[in-house]
């Protein structure tokens, strides 16, 4: 039988080995959040070359996060690893709207169904920016098309009824979504109505 100096000199080798593990993909985690941020940030900027590759180099060290993890539970599914899939997922779905015009499926993407909805509803808070830059530039269709984005991400809240403890806490990002739909709904109308009086005022002058 092994003494207990062997048993816990076994389980120091074992903890050390982990805990390097883990600092290795805090730090790919940190990078993926960061690429994930710059790659929205130029969307934003319309710049979606510079976007494409932030949002590739992102991937790749997801990637390399999920190959690392894939055997050890106990860091597979921390905290931090489910924040860098979030990101991820967002910044997927935003860039694929501005390139495709159309919503990047759960089923392509090989990630958590509740991470999916949690990144689909920060989604929504980055097409708001959109619909609020496209009415500075009086760019009234393009505004409509990005409520009508974040409007079909809410059929989709709207259709699953499932516990928080399932889906990460669907209804409360339902009920975010749905009160950013609603202030950017009004924007937009506000700015219709603005600009059709303005177009009014002209033909008479």
């Amino acid at each position: 039988m092994k003494t207990p100096e062997q048993i816990t000199n076994s389980l120091v080798k074992e903890f050390d080995k982990l805990n390097d593990i883990r600092e290795q993909s805090l730090k790919l985690s940190r990078e993926i959040i960061k690429s994930c941020s710059k790659s929205i940030r130029n969307v934003h900027r319309n710049n979606l070359d510079e976007a494409k590759q932030h949002l590739d180099e992102a991937n790749k060290n997801y990637q390399d996060l999920r190959s690392s993890l894939k055997d050890i539970p106990e860091l597979r599914f921390a905290g931090y690893v489910n924040d860098s899939e979030r990101e991820l997922i967002e910044a997927f779905l935003v860039f694929e709207f501005e390139k495709t015009n159309s919503l990047l499926e759960f089923e392509g993407m090989n990630v958590s169904a509740s991470n999916y909805i949690q990144g689909l509803g920060d989604a929504i808070g980055e097409w708001r920016r959109k619909v609020l830059d496209s009415l500075r530039k009086l760019e009234i269709e393009e505004g409509e098309n990005y409520l009508a984005i974040m409007e079909a991400s809410m059929e989709i809240f709207n259709e699953l009824d499932y516990p928080d403890a399932l889906t990460g806490g669907l209804r409360r990002y339902a009920d975010t979504a749905r009160a950013i739909i609603e202030r950017t709904r009004s924007d937009l109308t506000n700015a219709i109505v603005s600009e059709s009086l303005r177009k009014e005022l002209k033909d008479k002058s």
